[in-house]
């Protein structure tokens, strides 16, 4: 397959399949599903938490209306009970007091009276403003919409430290996020922020925002309702001592915070509401803005185009895996993958307050690209097996296809391929074919077949070719930096593999020797009519040939070129450059030391060295001095023996300048 092929299909149509996932994932429908189920389940993982000391809930409640034998309707209060609250905070030294209760008018004058001087001498009490929305009229059949915040009646507003609204929904709802400035009219900081501007700030008539352009927040709940430290309003009035340590320095809000209470409209589900059906209320939800402010712990959340990147990288990575592996491989990697991703999503939303996309981008993207890779994996299969068996049907058995689709990567069409070749010969071959009938020699070459293939498949090897005492092998998409690390194993298992052969067949052994080469070849499907073969094309095989052939002339059993070594190491024996006939680049060969002879390899590399230099004439002596210590030593003996040869040396004599040996056989 070309490499732009192969890319459209592994990755670019995953790449975009997922990427209009992940574009849906960051659109408001994708948001409003993470928040619904992903983030109330990062909440539920991580449980509650402990909330700030210092932030404290006065719950107005239908009991503490009746321990004080007032209406249990708020706006039937007399502001005198609000000014008592006022004057006991102070008394208890609460830093801040923020109302989350609309003082729209008056009501009795004796009471305003003693609120609106509680507010005065408190100096520290922020009312809630209304934030309405009105239609207007702007002529031909145009309307527009503005924004108006109602304050307070003017008394109490004028006697208050500051006023501000508090933008919840407008009906009972799920609510994640807090507003730290009006919406719309963003100039007006909302009451969380106002209070937090005013504590954190010095003198607190000088703050300034330290997030200007920001409206919103993501809301960190502590845990269930009542998670902020809440103490009853008659408590406070009635037995304030009670509540005396946890009023002092803190910032305390005031409104309705009940189990049941008919005036209570404000009650919000969040990922904490149980079945008992206490929900948080208005107040609470004001403590908590302010409490994530003042610790800074509010959750934080990656641009939209980051969490499109981290959700279609991991939809893909999941569709690759399941692809590439068996079914239950890929299920179980996969199952692992979500399960790591999973903690990762909650350690990181625990810690660090970050709130990755786990129900869009784990939890519903993990089962989509799993089942869709397998899938697509089981096709593919599928039809590579069908045009398979339409193609090798007419040479091939079935089980042969079946072992042929077992191997990775095998290519269904002719392809260019970077491969290493291996070529043996078994010597002998020939004078056992005159003399051994066809019968006897058929079922010798059987288990001789047998003795060289099977390390080779084992290995990972495919065969093309088998022809006569000669077995051909490739190994398709191997570079040089894996050729001898995959290869020298089974190199050694091939030839112990004969040694066995031999010995259980002593008269009739065939010594067999190996030549190793890489380069490009073309692999696939060859022949015409009725009759292919799977085979390989290419000067690789022709030039490992020849290269197996020096062997015998050189006296060795194993010779491999250059390419197929990322780097030569102490068992492996420089032999030079060797060029043949009717090619134009020369190889430079290598042996395996099956023996431990040091000075022989430091004496033969000297001799080497000098004859590459074009040193000819002080290598042929010093190869001469070589075979004549170790006569056993087949290239020693070969060097020695062409390097003297006098009938050859005016032809040879350009070559030896160049430190080449050329040999002419075909």
């Amino acid at each position: 397959m070309p490499l732009h092929s192969a890319f459209n299909a592994r990755w670019l149509v995953p790449v975009l399949v997922f990427g209009l996932y992940a574009l849906w994932a960051v659109t408001p429908w994708g948001v409003a599903l993470e928040e619904r189920v992903g983030l109330e389940t990062l909440f539920q993982w991580r449980g509650a938490r402990p909330a700030p000391p210092k932030v404290v809930v006065l719950a107005v409640t239908r009991e503490s209306a009746a321990e004080l034998g007032v209406s249990e309707k708020l706006y039937e209060w007399s502001r005198q009970t609000h000014a008592q609250a006022v004057q006991q905070l102070q008394r208890l030294g609460a830093r801040l007091i923020v109302f989350d209760i609309f003082f729209e008018k008056a009501r009795d004058a004796a009471g305003d009276a003693a609120f609106e001087a509680a507010l005065q001498t408190a100096g520290n009490v922020l009312l809630f403003v209304r934030s309405d929305r009105r239609q207007v009229d702007l002529g031909n059949g145009q309307m527009a919409e503005q924004h108006h915040l109602q304050q307070p009646h003017p008394p109490f507003a004028r006697a208050a430290l500051a006023s501000a609204p508090l933008i919840l929904p407008k009906i009972p709802a799920r609510v994640n996020r807090f507003f730290m400035r009006h919406p719309v009219l963003q100039q007006q900081l909302t009451l969380p922020m106002l209070a937090h501007e005013l504590v954190s700030s010095d003198p607190v008539n000088g703050f300034s925002s330290q997030d200007e352009h920001v409206v919103s927040r993501l809301y960190n709940f502590y845990g269930p309702p009542r998670s902020i430290a809440t103490v009853n309003y008659a408590t406070l009035l009635q037995h304030p001592q009670q509540v005396a340590e946890q009023v002092a320095g803190a910032v305390v809000f005031v409104g309705f915070s009940a189990l049941q209470q008919p005036d209570q409209r404000d009650g919000f589900y969040t990922a904490f509401t149980d079945d008992s059906g206490l929900d948080i209320s208005g107040v609470e939800l004001a403590a908590t803005a302010f409490a994530n402010l003042q610790d800074q712990s509010w959750l934080r959340v990656l641009p939209w185009y980051a969490n499109l990147l981290l959700v279609c990288g991991y939809g893909v990575l999941c569709f690759q895996l399941a692809r590439r592996l068996a079914p239950v491989p890929a299920a179980l990697v996969v199952g692992v993958m979500t399960i790591i991703a999973s903690l990762m999503v909650l350690y990181l939303f625990a810690r660090h307050e970050l709130w990755l996309p786990w129900c869009n981008g784990v939890l519903l993207q993990t089962p989509f690209a799993a089942g869709l890779g397998i899938w697509l994996r089981s096709r593919e299969l599928l039809e590579q097996k069908t045009t398979l068996q339409r193609a090798f049907g007419k040479y091939l058995p079935a089980e042969e296809i079946d072992r042929l689709m077992a191997q990775q990567e095998l290519p269904a069409t002719r392809q260019i391929h970077h491969s290493l070749c291996l070529v043996t010969d078994a010597q002998g071959y020939s004078r056992l074919s005159e003399t051994l009938p066809p019968v006897e020699l058929s079922q010798l070459m059987q288990d001789y077949y047998a003795a060289v293939i099977e390390p080779i498949r084992k290995g990972g090897g495919l065969i093309s070719d088998v022809a006569g005492d000669g077995v051909i092998a490739l190994w398709p998409h191997l570079d040089r930096e894996q050729a001898w690390a995959k290869v020298g194993p089974v190199i050694v298992d091939l030839l112990q593999s004969v040694d066995r052969f031999n010995a259980a067949h002593p008269q009739q052994a065939l010594p067999t020797r190996v030549g190793l080469h890489a380069g490009e070849i073309v692999l696939g499907h060859f022949g015409a009519a009725d009759h292919y073969e799977f085979r390989a094309m290419g000067d690789l095989v022709n030039s490992t040939a020849r290269l197996e052939g020096v062997n015998k002339q050189i006296g060795t059993r194993i010779l491999l070129s250059e390419e197929c070594l990322n780097r030569a190491d102490e068992k492996m024996r420089n032999l030079g450059r060797f060029k043949f006939v009717g090619k134009d680049h020369p190889l430079r060969l290598f042996t395996l030391m099956e023996h431990d002879a040091p000075d022989l390899v430091r004496d033969f590399a000297a001799a080497v060295a000098l004859f590459e230099t074009g040193q000819w004439q002080q290598a042929a002596q010093r190869f001469s001095a070589i075979a004549s210590r170790y006569p056993e030593d087949g290239p020693s003996q070969f060097f020695a023996r062409y390097l003297n040869e006098s009938r050859r040396r005016d032809e040879l004599l350009p070559y030896w300048q160049q430190g080449i040996v050329y040999l002419l056989q075909k």
